[in-house]
């Protein structure tokens, strides 16, 4: 098995120069959580959308939050759509086959139109916390596979899959901004 630098796995695709070296310009990170356990934020670990512990020093832990196409797209209620593409990797979280499979994450190309990476947030669920869900499909969410408390909560390592809305604690999410005062802490 091929060894490859920074978890990639894509055939034809080559990591950035530097980690955290994307195509985009210049942008202010994410830091990406469920209200399941605000102590895991969301991260690449082999290839693969998890919830980790934070970190603020991690690179895999901080998302570019993609608006370019915000203007153009938006979901049937109306809230403008989005990339998440991770710092490190240069990798945007694509839709997954459908309910209960893992996100994906693929090559970003911030020119190109690929509605399978573009996501929106829902109205407020509650204390900040909204759903992430697919632009052309609301009605599936992020969900931290087994995240609730019926089935042994968020750990390090939790996936992220899409799942309809169940109003758990797991598919409410918040994007904010890591504060230039947590980066230098």
């Amino acid at each position: 098995m091929a060894n490859f630098p920074y978890g990639f796995h894509t055939a034809g695709y080559a990591p950035p120069d530097q980690p955290g070296e994307t195509r985009l310009p210049r942008q202010p990170t994410y830091k990406i959580y469920c209200k399941a356990n605000d102590n895991y934020c969301l991260s690449v670990r082999d290839g693969n959308v998890v919830l980790v512990p934070t970190n603020k020093n991690d690179g895999y832990q901080h998302w570019i939050k993609d608006m370019k196409y915000s203007n153009q797209i938006k979901d049937e209620e109306g809230y403008p759509a989005f990339a998440l593409v991770n710092k490190v990797t240069g990798e945007a979280i694509k839709h997954s086959l459908g309910e209960s499979h893992p996100v994906k994450l693929v090559p970003y190309n911030p020119d190109y139109l690929d509605e399978s990476v573009l996501w929106t947030e829902s109205r407020d669920v509650g204390k900040g916390f909204r759903c992430i869900r697919m632009v052309n499909n609301i009605y599936l969410n992020f969900d931290a596979f087994h995240g609730d408390k019926d089935h042994g909560g968020v750990h390090d390592g939790t996936n992220v899959v899409l799942w309809k809305w169940c109003e758990g604690d797991n598919q409410r999410w918040k994007i904010e901004p890591y504060s230039i005062s947590e980066l230098n802490g």
